[in-house]
């Protein structure tokens, strides 16, 4: 497990006032209390924004699962919107900006989310019973016995939050590690909580 916080210049003003974010888009953006942001320059493209594969679902669990007093949305617009996939042992949930107001709405959401997606599945690893019919015995088995350890490892997952507190002031936390301890690593979160 691997968490990193750092100051950072990042906040909302930053994002919204970026050259692809249009006059329109900017007046929306200004109202949400939380916000997805592209990764920059991850591939030789002709838009070097990018947000990880399943940025849609995630955004959509988002807005039905937070408080009506929080809302989020995604810093570009419709026709500039792609997804990238990295075919690693980790999933990229994204890049995350929100106000310190709205971390406990936050924390809530994506600790659900993450136990719906990934944490549900590593906890149901099946059992295997095989039977051989020529000795007339039953063997129960775990599945590890059976397949590659690889396959049966923890769900990893990686993202990066950055806090702005009502002053400006920013830091990002960054995560790369079992989904399982997701917990604790928003617990640390709460720490920026005004």
């Amino acid at each position: 497990m691997e968490i990193t916080i750092n100051d950072t210049n990042e906040n909302f003003e930053t994002w919204i006032n970026k050259e692809f974010v249009t006059p329109d888009l900017k007046k929306l953006l200004n109202t949400k209390s939380i916000l997805l942001v592209p990764f920059k320059n991850l591939r030789d493209t002709s838009n070097p924004l990018m947000f990880p594969i399943g940025t849609e679902t995630l955004l959509a669990y988002f807005k039905e699962n937070l408080p009506e007093n929080q809302t989020i949305d995604i810093c570009i617009c419709d026709e500039d919107y792609q997804e990238f996939a990295f075919y690693s042992d980790y999933k990229r949930l994204g890049n995350f900006l929100v106000k310190s107001v709205a971390i406990a709405a936050f924390v809530n959401v994506l600790s659900s989310f993450v136990y719906d997606q990934y944490i549900k599945e590593d906890d149901t690893k099946p059992q295997i019973q095989i039977i051989d019919k020529s000795t007339n015995k039953t063997i129960n088995n775990h599945i590890s016995n059976l397949t590659d350890k690889k396959y049966l490892e923890p769900t990893h997952i990686k993202f990066s939050v950055t806090i702005v507190d009502s002053v400006g002031k920013s830091k990002k936390i960054s995560y790369e590690g079992p989904a399982s301890e997701i917990d604790s690593v928003l617990k640390s979160l709460k720490d920026y909580e005004e």
